[in-house]
C-alpha cells in the first residue's frame, strides 16, 4: 500500500488527458471531447447570432439547420472521418448560396473544417486524405464564389480553406509519426520472436549434442562387451561374465551421467550448463581402465587454471566423444589423452594406435566427429582429425580461451 505522506512528484505523473483516460476508457474520453468539440463549434457558429450580440444574415431557422449540420460531423469525426469532412464542407458552399453568413469574428463555420481535416489525413492514407481535403476545399471555394458573385452584399473570406492546408499538414505528420512508431514496434516484435526461435533451436541441438556425447559412450562400451561376451559364452565363460560385469558398470555410469544431464537442465530453468568439466576427466579415464576394452593414459602440460563453463564442459565432450570413437573402432588399442595449458588457448589431443580388429564391427551414427567441430567452432576454436604414423587415428582441438579468460 502506498504511503499517503510521501508528497506525489509532478514529473512522475501522466498528463492530465492520460490520467482521463485511465480513468474513464480511451473510447468513452475520446466520445465525450468529441461531442464537446462539436458543442462548442455550434455555440461559435450560431451563438452570437441568435442572441442577437451580431446582426443577422439569413433566414434564422437555416442559420440553426446549417449550424448543426456543421458542427455534428464533429462529434462521429473519428469515426466517420471523410463522411464528416464531406458534410462540413458541404454546409460551408451551400450556406452562402442561401444567404447564410456565420458569425462572422469566427470566419464561416469556426473550427470544425481544420478540425475534419486534421482528422482525415490523421486517420487516412496519405493519397486518399489529399484527395478527400482538395475536393473539400475546392467545392467550399466554388460555393463562395458563386455566392460572391449572386450575393455581393453578404461578407466572404477564405480564413476557414487557408486554415485546412496546416490543418493537413500537422494530421500527415501526426500519422506518419504514428506509422513510423508501428513498424518500429512489429519490427521490433519480429526480432524478438526470431530471436526466441533461434535460442530455441540453439538450445535444442545443445541438449541433443550433451544427451548424444553423455549416452553414445556408455552405449559403445555396452555394445563392444555384449559382443565380446556373445563370442566367448562357451568357449571362455569367465571372460563372458566379465563382459557382463562391465555392461552392469557401464549401463550404471551411463545412467548416472543421464541423471546429472537432466538435473542440471532442471535446476538451470533454461538447460544451463553442466557441471561436468576437465577435472572429471580423470574419473572417466579410471573407468574406462576398469572396463578393460582400451588402455587410456592422460599427460598434462602446463599450468590448468579455471575455464570459462563453456570451454570447461566442451573440452572433457571433446575428450569424451573422442574417447568412444575409440572404443568404437579400435577395441584393445592404446589411448592417449593430452592436455596442453597455454596462455590463449587450450589444446586437446586424443589419439589411439589401432588397437585389434573390433569383435563386433560397429557403424558409426557420423555424429562424433560432427559434434566435436561444432563445439569447437562455438567457441571459435578448430580440430584437426585423421589417421596418424602409428596406424590409429588423432584428433586434436585447439579451443581459444583468451577473451573467455578476459571477461570471466
Amino acid at each position: 500500500m502506498a504511503d499517503s505522506s510521501q508528497p506525489v512528484v509532478d514529473g512522475d505523473r501522466p498528463p492530465w488527458h492520460v490520467r482521463i483516460a485511465d480513468r474513464f476508457g480511451a473510447e468513452r474520453t475520446a466520445r465525450f471531447v468529441d461531442a464537446a468539440l462539436a458543442l462548442g463549434c455550434f455555440v461559435l457558429f450560431t451563438g452570437p447570432l441568435l442572441v442577437g450580440a451580431v446582426d443577422r444574415q439569413g433566414p434564422l431557422p437555416a442559420q440553426a439547420l446549417l449550424g448543426v449540420l456543421a458542427a455534428a460531423p464533429v462529434a462521429v469525426r473519428r469515426r466517420r472521418p471523410v463522411g464528416a469532412l464531406v458534410t462540413i464542407s458541404v454546409v460551408l458552399a451551400v450556406a452562402p448560396l442561401l444567404g447564410v453568413q456565420f458569425t462572422p469574428f469566427v470566419s464561416d463555420a469556426g473550427p470544425a473544417l481544420p478540425i475534419a481535416v486534421y482528422t482525415v489525413a490523421v486517420a487516412r492514407p496519405r493519397r486518399l486524405s489529399a484527395a478527400v481535403t482538395v475536393a473539400a476545399v475546392l467545392a467550399a471555394t466554388v460555393g463562395a464564389l458563386v455566392a460572391y458573385v449572386l450575393r455581393p452584399d453578404i461578407d466572404q473570406n477564405a480564413v476557414q480553406l487557408a486554415l485546412a492546408i496546416p490543418a493537413w499538414l500537422i494530421g500527415d505528420a501526426v500519422r506518419t509519426g504514428r506509422d513510423y512508431r508501428r513498424r518500429v514496434a512489429e519490427q521490433e516484435q519480429l526480432a524478438a520472436a526470431e530471436q526466441r526461435r533461434r535460442l530455441r533451436a540453439e538450445e535444442h541441438v545443445r541438449l541433443s549434442r550433451e544427451v548424444h556425447d553423455v549416452v553414445s559412450h556408455g552405449l559403445s562400451m555396452i555394445a563392444v562387451q555384449a559382443g565380446t561376451g556373445r563370442m566367448v559364452f562357451d568357449a571362455r565363460p569367465d571372460q563372458a561374465r566379465q563382459a557382463l560385469a562391465t555392461i552392469e558398470v557401464a549401463s550404471r555410469a551411463a545412467l548416472t551421467d543421464l541423471r546429472g544431464l537432466l538435473r542440471d537442465i532442471r535446476d538451470s530453468g533454461s538447460g544451463g550448463g553442466s557441471g561436468t568439466g576437465l577435472a572429471d576427466l580423470s574419473a572417466l579415464v579410471a573407468r574406462i581402465g576398469d572396463d578393460g576394452v582400451i588402455a587410456v593414459t592422460l599427460t598434462e602440460d602446463g599450468v590448468p587454471r579455471d575455464y570459462p563453463p563453456a570451454v570447461d564442459l566442451s573440452g572433457y565432450r571433446i575428450v569424451q566423444e573422442a574417447v568412444t570413437n575409440a572404443v568404437k573402432h579400435a577395441p584393445g588399442a592404446a589411448v592417449r589423452i593430452e592436455l596442453s595449458h597455454r596462455p590463449s588457448e587450450l589444446i586437446l589431443t586424443v589419439s589411439d594406435d589401432g588397437g585389434s580388429a573390433p569383435a563386433v564391427p560397429l557403424a558409426g551414427s557420423g555424429l562424433g566427429l560432427a559434434g566435436i567441430r561444432e563445439r569447437a567452432d562455438l567457441l571459435g576454436g578448430e580440430v584437426v582429425a585423421g589417421p596418424n604414423d602409428d596406424g590409429g587415428f588423432t584428433v586434436s582441438a585447439c579451443l581459444p580461451v583468451a577473451d573467455q579468460a578476459a571477461g570471466a
